[in-house]
């Protein structure tokens, strides 16, 4: 029997020729949303900007659910579906504002033709729900339009324009903000997988290329990812690695300097011993004999792509 497929409904409006904005206020948009529809998605032929002012409930854009409880707002671009779900019986108000945006950047921003497509690919690129507390100039900025066309004062839609304007400009801060934070996020993978690597591999020959391959790079674009976030070179990190488990050998076993150089990965005794005192100021066996030795060195070194995985 073949899947049923889900449902997703297309609701479109009209926005006059004369303004970029329809605004959707009122009491009537203060409700139990999803009631016979739930999980139902839809999409728009314009932005969506909501904001919720009380509720309980849950946001679905794409793939992504959110949960909402007040003061958070909703940026969705046209043509991406989603839909809004009270938690049941709770009443949740929202209001909505429908923008012509790729209308109002070409005609309003005065931008060059190149930087108008840049600007509208990327804030058109994913919808988003954010909260008043973590983006408050963008709260302040959709709050304000929307008193704007409830007071309709004098010169109201002249004040829409320049708030719409900052808007656009927050939305791509935003955008901005979240590409890089996604680079580093995929920097931290790369860098995560190359340490593991070294890691398990450090008593083996280890190449460059072996640790690209780990972490899913070209050789090239491993060097300059891994020198940017560690402050050293690859073969670097090895030696440190090899060296640190060394010190660790040393204050656990009585074995032979012979014997530790060749179970941290070293093929010559003088290589081990270069390396060691290179990093530690001491030949192995000043480490081993000196008094109150620390039995690391890599507690020693401030790497920063740890600190982010924390974090």
């Amino acid at each position: 029997m073949a899947k049923k497929k889900k449902r997703m409904e297309y609701r479109y409006y009209e926005i006059p020729a004369d303004t970029y904005v329809l605004p959707l206020l009122g009491k009537g948009w203060e409700q139990e949303y999803g009631v016979g529809i739930r999980d139902m998605l839809h999409f728009h032929n314009y932005m969506e900007i909501g904001y919720c002012y009380h509720g309980d409930g849950e946001l679905i854009i794409e793939d992504r659910t959110y949960h909402y409880s007040g003061k958070q707002f909703t940026i969705i671009p046209a043509n991406i579906p989603h839909t809004t779900n009270s938690s049941p019986g709770h009443i949740c108000k929202w209001e909505y504002l429908f923008v012509d945006i790729d209308r109002f950047v070409r005609t309003e921003m005065h931008l060059d033709a190149l930087l108008e497509d840049r600007v509208l690919s990327v804030i058109n690129r994913r919808g988003t729900m954010k909260s008043e507390q973590n983006h408050g100039i963008m709260a302040r900025l959709i709050l304000n339009i929307i008193r704007e066309y409830r007071d309709k004062t004098i010169y109201y839609e002249e004040s829409v324009r320049g708030y719409l304007y900052a808007l656009v400009v927050e939305m791509m801060r935003l955008a901005e903000e979240r590409d890089r934070s996604m680079h580093t996020h995929r920097v931290n993978e790369y860098i995560r997988d190359a340490l593991e690597y070294v890691n398990t591999h450090y008593m083996e020959q280890v190449r460059v290329e072996d640790i690209a391959e780990a972490s899913g790079l070209s050789e090239s674009h491993f060097r300059r990812v891994f020198e940017d976030a560690m402050h050293m070179k690859p073969l670097d990190y090895v030696n440190l690695v090899r060296v640190d488990k060394a010190c660790g050998l040393m204050a656990r076993q009585d074995i032979s300097m012979e014997e530790v150089s060749f179970r941290v990965g070293y093929q010559t005794q003088s290589t081990f011993n270069r390396n060691f005192k290179r990093l530690t100021g001491y030949s192995p066996n000043q480490w081993k004999h000196k008094e109150n030795y620390q039995e690391g060195i890599l507690k020693n070194y401030q790497i920063s792509a740890l600190k982010g995985w924390e974090a």
